[in-house]
């Protein structure tokens, strides 16, 4: 066997021993989905404090000056009512209790 054929071999043994266990596909699956999450959320308020900070560029411009001053008026107040440290604690909590059970599983 030559050196491509020994990776191509050893990638499909590691595939299989990946995919044979389906907690650590559950596993990798929640970690992707709750940091695509937060990249959401990051993502979102980069773009609502732009989207603020080119409001307040318009906000002494005669025509849309008023119109500029209450859609940043109302976006933020929606961010500043906007909590997310509960859900962020019940997250954290969640894959606390994960973490737990697959250290219990992994143990004979």
């Amino acid at each position: 066997m030559n050196k491509r054929e020994e990776n191509a071999s050893e990638a499909l043994k590691e595939f299989i021993r990946y995919s044979s266990n389906p907690w650590r596909l559950i596993w990798a699956n929640f970690v992707a989905g709750v940091f695509r999450g937060l990249g959401a959320i990051i993502g979102a308020s980069v773009f609502i404090g732009f989207l603020i900070w080119i409001l307040t560029l318009f906000v002494d411009a005669p025509l849309i000056g008023e119109h500029a001053k209450n859609i940043k008026t109302a976006v933020t107040g929606y961010v500043n009512e906007t909590n997310y440290n509960d859900e962020f604690n019940r997250i954290g909590d969640t894959l606390d209790r994960i973490e737990a059970q697959l250290g219990e599983q992994k143990q004979p």
